[in-house]
């Protein structure tokens, strides 16, 4: 369990992108279990005067570091087989010690073992307390709007339509801040326009719980303006068609059915097809006309989505071979690293953002001087940079030697985590050598080292078989 508070506040950047593949699947909010080893054995808390019930005051002096981290290991005994007994424990420890420094990390834990055990009111009351130290949190101001959502009384519906309000604030604040260095304007404006559709989203849903379907059409028209995606044009066309709006039920459920699934799901295209049938038959009397309805749609969908669909075919996707990637240089010409393949490979992956890569590739250009005439070593400055249209500029800038490629995937196949990073590559394209981080007085003499070890290995004999 104390691994639990090791977990940090995820940036901006990673909470877009949770929130944007959510959305897609149209599953709000997802949470997994404990994991085995973080659960602590059965423990009985030992009972203490500073135990208290909630509306006891909290002890007059001043509480040691020790003695708050003596009560918070006592709270963690309770076995988390019983999760109701541990948010208990951990909520002692907090009116017990009310300015902790670790108050936000108890109450996430507070708040991920209530969302476990299925107590969304516990889990919607940890949410707003945990909303008061970060209040344009995205995760929790979606996850109030569900937990909130669920509960099946009018306040807590309005409160839910006020969180919402605010998520989309949020969003629509977002929208015109500057973006992060390392992200590019495509990509952020990506971002973007998927949380805002999000925002609109899931407040439509409250509003059509409510009962109030013409606010949650509005809402839903706004997150298809925003970013369309199946999940929201079936919301509409159902909204449309319990108001017995027939044309735009019609609409929607075509652009619902219609839409490029990259994973499509044959039971939901099953019942979208039905509601896409009944509606138009509703109308028309017969489906003659529907498969040319469908197919218009399909190609206006694919027409403006064409950069969408674009991103989504990452090139070397599946590929578990390094030497079977095919990179790509500045010029936009390839470079396939199959032609490599019985050489030694050194392959440098940096970033413009990046400070010590700028040093690091001068330094490797000292190495690749000492292998300039032998044709089995090969080297490669392999950028990982969003935004391609800083690089071409910052290695003119350089005047680097060393090729420069755009790594498409090879640094998460690799499991390139930092940056600088280099990798020296044997024959057989498996690596031979790791180091992250730059030390400037020893980098060019251990590359050089590593270099000629894996050349001496590569040319050894292989041993005799048995």
């Amino acid at each position: 369990m104390k691994s639990m508070f090791l977990t940090g506040r995820r940036s901006l950047t990673r909470k877009v992108f949770l929130l944007a593949m959510l959305f897609c699947l149209t599953a709000l909010l997802g949470w997994s279990r404990l994991d085995a080893e973080e659960k602590h054995p059965a423990a009985k808390v030992t009972p203490s005067p500073a135990s208290a019930p909630r509306n006891e005051k909290p002890a007059p002096h001043p509480a040691s570091a020790q003695e708050e981290s003596e009560a918070l290991d006592k709270a963690l005994e309770v076995s988390s087989n019983d999760p109701q007994a541990l948010i208990r424990s951990l909520e002692e420890f907090l009116v017990r010690f009310p300015s902790s420094t670790r108050r936000e990390q108890v109450l996430r834990t507070i708040y991920r073992l209530a969302l476990q055990a299925n107590d969304p009111r516990k889990a919607a009351a940890t949410a707003e307390k945990l909303l008061e130290l970060s209040p344009d949190d995205p995760d929790l101001l979606s996850a109030l709007v569900d937990l909130l959502g669920r509960q099946n009384d009018a306040a807590s519906r309005q409160k839910a339509i006020g969180y919402a309000t605010r998520f989309i604030a949020h969003a629509e604040k977002l929208a015109v801040e500057p973006k992060p260095p390392d992200v590019s304007e495509e990509k952020w404006s990506e971002m973007g326009a998927l949380l805002r559709a999000t925002a609109y989203f899931v407040r439509g849903k409250v509003y059509a719980k409510s009962g109030d379907s013409e606010k949650a059409i509005a809402d839903d028209e706004a997150s298809l303006a925003a970013y369309p995606s199946a999940p929201v044009a079936e919301h509409l066309g159902d909204m449309a068609a319990k108001r017995g709006e027939t044309d735009r039920a019609i609409d929607a459920y075509a652009t619902a059915f219609a839409f490029p699934d990259k994973a499509p799901d044959p039971p939901r295209r099953d019942l979208l097809r039905k509601k896409l049938g009944s509606a138009y038959v509703s109308k028309y009397q017969s489906e003659k006309g529907l498969g040319d309805l469908i197919l218009a749609r399909c190609d206006e969908l694919v027409r403006s989505l064409k950069s969408r669909l674009a991103a989504r075919t990452r090139p070397n996707v599946g590929v578990p071979d390094p030497l079977e990637f095919v990179l790509q240089r500045l010029d936009g010409s390839e470079v396939k690293l199959a032609d490599y393949r019985g050489k030694i490979a050194v392959l440098d992956f940096w970033a413009t953002w990046c400070g010590p890569c700028r040093l690091e590739g001068q330094l490797l250009e000292r190495v690749m001087e000492a292998f300039r005439q032998n044709p089995a070593v090969a080297f490669l400055a392999v950028n990982v940079d969003e935004d391609r249209a800083v690089v071409p500029d910052f290695v003119k800038e350089e005047k680097w030697a060393t090729p420069v490629v755009y790594a498409q995937g090879l640094d998460q196949l690799l499991g390139v985590r930092a940056l600088p990073t280099v990798l020296i590559l044997d024959p057989e394209g498996r690596v031979a050598f790791r180091q992250t981080g730059l030390d400037p007085t020893s980098f060019a003499q251990t590359v050089e080292k590593k270099v000629r070890e894996a050349l001496a290995q590569s040319s050894s004999p292989a041993p005799a078989s048995r």
